[in-house]
């Protein structure tokens, strides 16, 4: 079982996205990009998936190495 099987697809994917944002604003720190940064973190922290984390930090810290992992 690979690490990436332990989290929903559309939440990997999600993480992946975050990444993006986040460095698509640092990178152009203009307010569409932080509104887009922000709508995406909404978006991630509010997942179903967390509802069931019995660790919600040590499950987020899993979902950020398994996203950069599967980051194609």
């Amino acid at each position: 079982m690979s690490d990436t099987d332990e989290f929903p697809a559309d939440l990997l994917d999600l993480q992946r996205r975050w990444f993006d944002v986040e460095a698509a604003w640092a990178a152009d720190p203009t307010a569409g990009n932080r509104a887009e940064f922000g709508a995406i973190s909404a978006e991630l922290h509010s997942h179903p998936y967390w509802a069931g984390a019995e660790n919600r930090h040590k499950a987020s810290a899993k979902l950020k190495q398994a996203a950069r992992n599967s980051a194609g």
